[in-house]
């Protein structure tokens, strides 16, 4: 209850920032503001995409009450989809001053005789359109993920800059006083909270160094990091989390990932050595994580998430994975088996074939070592004498293993591919299971 009070609570802070301008706008109206009523209508769509874009720089700041309400990959997952919206927003006000027939086109082209507060404008649509284009196409323009991270920072902050500018240079409604004073601290605001997460947040990192002891090969085009801290003790982690993971010479560098622990974050080894396992995926993971050395320095942001049996009580889990999707399954049941938790657990790890599937000589010892695991292991393409599941992941195939009298009381926890996820939000209510016991984890940032 107290995580839906805060998730309410930071919601409704969200939308009373977008939103308060045109209030106060409204509010302290003048007759000198006088226009029609399309000007007034691209006017309220212009703020709301600057509100939303400035806002864009808050949801990505790691803060820690934001993030603990609804979790970091989720907030993630919205920072993209509001980039998009802000980014229809941003289409939509010049299009309505246009639909105006006091505007022409020309007001759009600048030249050089174009006052500068009307230059800005399409200057910064142009920066918008980089900033998402350059998103939802990274992969397509084969740009790495550490080039776009860089430029994605960049032309966000010019991006605020000139809309910024655009907004207090032309008037209007922008020329009284309290406006301007609002949107000055709106822009000082989240400006400064973009700045703690790529300067303060780094620096706080700096004596807090880590230092790569084993680069382990896994099944699955894997690789799992063994990291040991550094002159200090390290952290302990709710199983299921997540950290923002990067080497270097200091924490400043800009090609950091989230990736999940999959190490038991509940009895830290003697050394304090964490773990994570990655799966070659993308450039990074591909071409850098495979050939890091022992030695290597390390930098670690976390934990972060909400994706952690530590939050949702139940009278069981049922754990989901696909790929490596799998790892911060393996961490929660690594948690459970040192609890020795009693409770009923079961595990359907699905893979493409046999040789995909990571731990799988792991977890087939913790089945037989925990007596409340059944172990359910899924191939899409088995191979020749394969007696265990084959295809998909299925109600028909839940079903046949899960408890019918306790299953919706327990705890669904999915990890893996989209299709997976996609697939199990839809199954599990179909078969009955509340939808507030279905939790996903998704990392497929840009």
């Amino acid at each position: 209850m107290r995580l839906i009070i805060r998730g309410v609570f930071w919601f409704g802070l969200y939308l009373t920032l977008i939103l308060f301008p045109l209030v106060a706008g409204v509010v302290f109206f003048g007759s000198q503001q006088a226009a029609s009523p399309l000007v007034y209508l691209a006017i309220a769509v212009g703020y709301i995409a600057l509100a939303l874009m400035a806002t864009e720089l808050a949801l990505v700041s790691r803060f820690g009450g934001v993030a603990g309400a609804f979790g970091l990959d989720s907030l993630l997952q919205f920072h993209r989809q509001i980039g998009i919206m802000s980014m229809a927003f941003a289409i939509a006000h010049p299009v309505l001053l246009l639909a105006d027939r006091a505007y022409t086109i020309r007001y759009f082209i600048p030249s050089a005789d174009t006052p500068w507060p009307v230059t800005t404008g399409p200057v910064a649509f142009l920066m918008a359109t980089l900033v998402v284009g350059l998103s939802v196409y990274r992969r397509q323009l084969r740009i790495s993920y550490g080039v776009w991270h860089v430029t994605h920072g960049l032309l966000s902050i010019a991006l605020i800059g000139f809309a910024g500018a655009h907004v207090l240079g032309i008037g209007r409604f922008a020329a009284l006083p309290v406006m301007r004073v609002l949107w000055i601290v709106y822009l000082l605001f989240f400006v400064g909270m973009f700045l703690r997460y790529r300067f303060f947040r780094p620096l706080s990192l700096l004596h807090r160094p880590w230092e790569i002891v084993e680069n382990r090969a896994e099944h699955g085009q894997s690789h799992t990091l063994v990291l040991r801290p550094v002159g200090h003790e390290g952290f302990r982690f709710e199983p299921g989390q997540f950290a923002w993971i990067g080497f270097g010479r200091s924490p400043f560098a800009a090609d950091q990932h989230p990736i999940s622990f999959s190490s038991n974050g509940d009895i830290p080894s003697h050394d304090g050595t964490i773990a994570f396992t990655i799966k070659q995926l993308g450039d990074w993971s591909r071409d850098v994580v495979p050939h890091v050395e022992p030695g290597t320095r390390a930098w670690v942001d976390g934990p972060h998430g909400v994706f952690t049996i530590d939050r949702e009580e139940g009278a069981g889990y049922c754990l989901i994975g696909g790929g490596v999707g799998i790892t911060p399954l393996y961490a929660m049941l690594q948690a459970l088996e040192t609890r020795v938790d009693p409770r009923p657990v079961f595990m359907f790890h699905a893979a493409n074939d046999y040789d995909d599937l990571t731990f799988r000589e792991e977890l087939a010892e913790m089945a037989e070592r925990m007596p409340m695991l059944t172990l359910v292991t899924v191939l899409l393409n088995p191979p020749e004498g394969w007696d265990g599941e084959t295809g998909f992941v299925t109600a028909d195939m839940l079903s046949r293993y899960l408890p019918p009298t306790l299953y919706r009381r327990f705890q669904y926890f999915i990890c893996g591919p989209g299709p997976l996820m996609d697939a199990m939000e839809k199954t599990l209510p179909a078969i009955g299971v509340p939808r507030d016991r279905v939790h996903t984890e998704r990392f497929d940032m840009v």
